[in-house]
C-alpha cells in the first residue's frame, strides 16, 4: 500500500499559477467483519488498521475489550 502519490498540480500565488509536483494523500477502503459478517466499510488512509478496527468496535459497543477479539 502507498501512502501517497505525486500528481502535477496547478499552484496558483498571487493570480499567476504554475505547475509543481506534489504528494497527494490516498485512501482505501477498509471492510471490518464481526463473525463473519460484514460490519462496516470505511474510507481510511492505509496504516494502522489493526488500531482502527479495535477502535471502531469498541466505540460502537461491539466489543469490550481485548479478550473478546478473536482475529484481526
Amino acid at each position: 500500500m502507498q501512502d501517497s502519490r505525486r500528481f502535477s498540480v496547478q499552484k496558483v500565488h498571487d493570480r499567476k499559477a504554475s505547475t509543481v509536483e506534489d504528494d497527494v494523500v490516498t485512501e482505501e477502503p477498509l471492510e471490518i467483519r464481526v463473525n463473519g459478517q460484514s460490519f462496516s466499510v470505511t474510507m481510511r488512509t492505509p496504516g494502522n488498521d489493526f488500531d482502527l478496527a479495535r477502535g471502531l468496535l469498541w466505540t460502537e459497543g461491539i466489543i469490550t475489550g481485548e479478550p473478546e477479539i478473536g482475529t484481526i
